[in-house]
């Protein structure tokens, strides 16, 4: 086995973050979460706080946890070069393009804020090897391809992947002028087990369960490429760890967008009295579809384990436990 690594995970204690850490421990590796404080941008239901339980309990019971802020650099600095880690990986963030409406300046803060602190601490540093920072598939705007590669066009549409994109720019620009090998990774609809926030499936799934009706807007055009939270942990870890995944940016989904009216059929095999209306709204997401994972598959061996059926049941089997 490789030599162990101590990494260092800002927003480590969040959905994608305790997931993603764990994904280390398990491996041996040394982990500092730091993060804030378990914050909900929705009221909790007691599926929200049972999935903060798995979370403090299972997923970080191997972990260190550091309460802080990324937005106060000195504390940051100080965590940083106490722990000295190999790897500095960046989740934290405000998470939903939804939220980025509502809290722009949240948004603003906790995305470019924090991004440019994390890249004045690395310019000063010489023990960390890399730098990994997670972006979002909302920088594309209208995808222009299927599947859509990591040099299409970027031209996002809403306030969310306008701030990610130019938190890219900034890294990007520190990594040229003061060599700092860095990653940035590009997810998309990710879901399952522990998800806070109210994303799509989360919502679907809990109203099928409490046997309330789901709205779906434009369910039979609206297609995603839906990624099941264990995958999108296992691409940043494999990206995070490999010596030549440096100074790329990388794709990291399931690679095979599905629709809305998908999702509802699988659910309906779940669920005998399944309650669902189809509304036809407009909003201001984007058109999006399958993104190009090639470059992840080649270079760090990428390969996603879980399709929408296998990770829809597992959510659920989560859920009903």
């Amino acid at each position: 086995m490789s030599k162990l690594k101590k990494i260092f995970i800002a927003g480590g204690a969040g959905f994608i973050g305790s997931h993603l850490s764990h994904s280390f421990t398990e491996l041996g590796h040394e982990v500092m979460v730091y993060d804030g404080n378990i914050q909900y941008f929705y009221p909790a239901s007691k599926l929200s706080i049972k999935s903060i339980n798995y979370r403090q309990n299972i997923l970080l019971k191997d972990c260190k946890i550091v309460r802080g802020s990324t937005l106060d650099i000195s504390d940051l600095r100080r965590n940083i070069i106490e722990f000295k880690p190999d790897y500095i990986i960046n989740l934290a963030a405000l998470p939903l393009a939804v939220t980025a409406v509502k809290n722009s300046e949240e948004a603003f803060k906790s995305i470019l804020n924090s991004t440019h602190n994390f890249m004045e601490i690395l310019r000063d540093i010489n023990f960390c090897s890399k730098y990994v920072h997670i972006s979002s598939s909302m920088v594309y705007g209208d995808f222009q391809s299927n599947p859509n590669p990591e040099d299409a066009s970027k031209n996002p549409k809403e306030i969310y992947g306008s701030i990610k994109l130019a938190s890219e720019y900034i890294v990007k620009g520190y990594a040229q002028r003061y060599a700092i090998n860095t990653a940035i990774i590009r997810p998309s609809a990710v879901y399952g087990p522990t998800d806070c926030n109210y994303r799509v499936l989360q919502i679907f799934l809990e109203a099928a369960i409490n046997n309330q009706e789901i709205i779906a807007n434009n369910p039979e055009s609206n297609f995603l490429d839906f990624t099941y939270v264990k995958d999108i942990a296992l691409g940043i870890n494999k990206i995070t760890l490999n010596e030549t995944a440096n100074m790329e940016c990388f794709n990291v989904t399931y690679g095979n967008a599905r629709s809305l009216n998908d999702v509802l059929n699988i659910l309906n095999s779940h669920f005998k009295n399944l309650k669902f209306k189809v509304t036809n709204k407009s909003g201001f997401y984007p058109k999006r579809g399958t993104l190009d994972i090639s470059k992840a598959k080649k270079i760090v061996d990428f390969k996603p384990q879980y399709n929408l059926e296998d990770g829809i049941r597992e959510y659920i089997d989560f859920l009903k436990s």
